[in-house]
């Protein structure tokens, strides 16, 4: 209009038709093209912070399992003993297969009575205390191998020979 171009009553016109489209366009629930855009980048926003929200739940969910990894390997490194080179066979399964490790007598005798476990770790198995054993399994109840419980076994020997008297002269 300063231009020269409309004049005042060109101008106000063109307002009004431009308004009246817009109550137009709200009363029969249509939108204006750039309405049109603005919903569109608001839904384009939420779905990036949809997908941003999941990444981060997913690298926070991987975060933490890198870090109970690291629990229990530190566990494991920290508290392992020692196997002696035993000759004795001890027998045990990780999963469908049967492993063997030599040890010792008192080894042994640990095992069965469940001071000791047995933990595979990075395709390695290692003896470490009970105590330890459980606080593994706790974290990571995968990585146990063997870790007997020894008054369980007597409980069920005991219901077994429940009903036969043993006698007093009887000599092994």
């Amino acid at each position: 209009m300063k231009a020269g171009l409309a004049s005042k009553q060109q101008a106000l016109k063109a307002k009004t038709v431009t308004r009246k489209k817009k109550k137009e366009a709200i009363k029969s629930g249509t939108l204006t093209e750039q309405e049109r855009r603005q919903q569109a980048l608001e839904k384009e926003r939420e779905q990036q912070a949809a997908r941003d929200r999941e990444l981060n739940r997913q690298r926070e969910a991987a975060n933490e399992e890198k870090a109970i990894t690291a629990q229990v390997r530190q566990l494991i490194e920290r508290n392992r003993i020692s196997r002696e080179a035993g000759d004795i066979g001890y027998n045990f399964a990780v999963g469908k297969k049967i492993k063997k490790i030599y040890v010792t007598e008192e080894i042994q005798n640990k095992l069965i009575i469940g001071q000791l476990a047995i933990v595979v770790f990075d395709e390695e198995s290692v003896l470490i205390p009970r105590k330890v054993a459980e606080k593994i399994q706790e974290r990571r109840p995968e990585v146990i191998a063997l870790m007997n419980d020894k008054k369980e076994e007597q409980d069920s020997e005991e219901d077994w020979y429940a009903d036969y008297e043993i006698p007093d002269d009887l000599m092994w």
